[in-house]
């Protein structure tokens, strides 16, 4: 063989190595599993967005149940503490089934509370609540 002849033999073996290769992975990128994989990673993505929005979102949450404010505010719902000065209410939620009393009502002395009981933290709500 001439040597023209094993070029011309090389290059269409390599043209179509070239071509084969080529069609191989056009036929596994537009495959319906790399699409399905695709589709798989996408849905994924979106979840961790999502995850990450919740995660956020609890990070400020924790933030403000920590913060002084919510504890006051806990306190005064859930316990019934009311700042000094203020007065607490006691809204009833039927009026109608009470009966209104003719008499007068008591008179009660304001007392100053003597030191508190002193178990656990509760030294630490106070100051918070109350300053020192």
């Amino acid at each position: 063989m001439t040597d023209r002849a094993r070029f011309l033999t090389r290059a269409v073996a390599l043209v179509s190595l070239i071509a084969l290769v080529t069609v191989l992975v056009q036929g596994t990128n537009s495959s319906t599993e790399h699409r399905g994989a695709n589709e798989r990673i996408e849905q994924l993505k979106t979840k961790i967005v999502r995850a990450n929005q919740d995660i956020f979102s609890l990070h400020e949450r924790l933030t403000y149940a920590k913060s002084v404010p919510a504890i006051r505010e806990i306190a005064k719902r859930d316990l019934g503490l009311v700042d000094p000065g203020d007065r607490a209410l006691i809204i009833l939620d039927d009026l109608t089934n009470l009966k209104r009393s003719t008499r007068a009502a008591p008179i009660l002395q304001e007392t100053l509370p003597s030191k508190p009981v002193e178990f656990g933290h509760i030294r630490a709500w106070l100051t918070a609540f109350f300053g020192t």
